[in-house]
């Protein structure tokens, strides 16, 4: 059977995705296509990774044992119309838009053996989280190809409805946004006591991943480590008392379920 990919869109997380795959060594980096209609990009990314660069479509799916969309959502029923004749016998089709739901995919291309799938930025240094769910044409042998790929940058979780990945998206797909406005906000705050911006930033940014790494290095929650830091009194008490007075754990469940419908209505 080909080991053939082909990853339609080099963005930001189709190139992610070639960078994985092509490091990871899943498939052969030179049976990854990557087909984008950016010439500069598709050559730049194809390069970079000793992949493939495509013709265009629907030839860069010939032979593919799975395709990948990482298309714009906006992008995809132009996509899909040049796809749907070219899907025959069809290939493994793996989604990573935001939002287009299964039987949408599966009614523009006329396959019910689609995978939708939402993974993080961090995908782009292989520490990424995704959250998948299978069409009904997707057969055992495509879930073990789908946790391979998937696998390839990072965590993977199969999940059985797709509610639950509308709401994953809302979590871990947006997530990174919301570590980074953290952080933004605590390093502007460093700088309010004094501190100089370059070395508030190196505190925050070290604080942020030795915390990350501590928790996953662990069985503790977040819960548990949270109160092993946290002296009756002290400063950090004093810290955590104005952040829950100003109901940050409401600021919260009010953007999650901003981004929950938000997903959906994308769909």
């Amino acid at each position: 059977m080909s080991e053939r990919v082909t990853v339609i869109g080099a963005g930001a997380m189709g190139g992610a995705v070639v960078a994985a795959l092509a490091a990871s060594g899943t498939v052969p980096a030179a049976s990854i296509v990557v087909s984008e209609i950016d010439d500069a990009r598709r050559e730049s990314v194809a390069s970079a990774n000793g992949a493939t660069a495509g013709e265009g479509l629907p030839e860069d799916t010939a032979n593919a044992r799975a395709l990948v969309l990482a298309v714009k959502p906006q992008s995809f029923p132009e996509v899909a119309e040049v796809l749907r004749p070219a899907l025959a016998p069809s290939p493994l089709v793996i989604s990573i838009m935001a939002g287009v739901r299964l039987e949408t995919m599966e009614a523009a291309l006329g396959t019910a053996r689609v995978v939708r799938a939402m993974p993080n930025t961090p995908a782009q240094i292989g520490r990424g989280a995704t959250v998948w769910i299978a069409g009904t044409g997707v057969v055992d042998a495509d879930r073990r190809f789908t946790r391979q790929i998937l696998g390839s940058f990072g965590t993977e979780i199969e999940v059985h409805a797709e509610d639950m990945l509308d709401a994953a998206t809302a979590v871990h797909g947006s997530g990174p946004a919301y570590v980074y406005l953290v952080a933004e906000a605590w390093i502007d705050a460093a700088v309010s006591v004094g501190l100089d911006r370059e070395i508030a930033t190196t505190l925050v940014r070290e604080t942020l991943i030795g915390s990350a790494e501590l928790w996953n290095a662990g069985d503790l929650s977040a819960e548990a480590l949270r109160h092993a830091v946290t002296s009756p009194g002290g400063t950090t008490a004093a810290a955590l008392d104005v952040l829950e007075e100003r109901d940050l754990r409401g600021s919260f469940l009010a953007a999650v379920a901003a981004a929950y419908r938000r997903s959906k209505e994308l769909g």
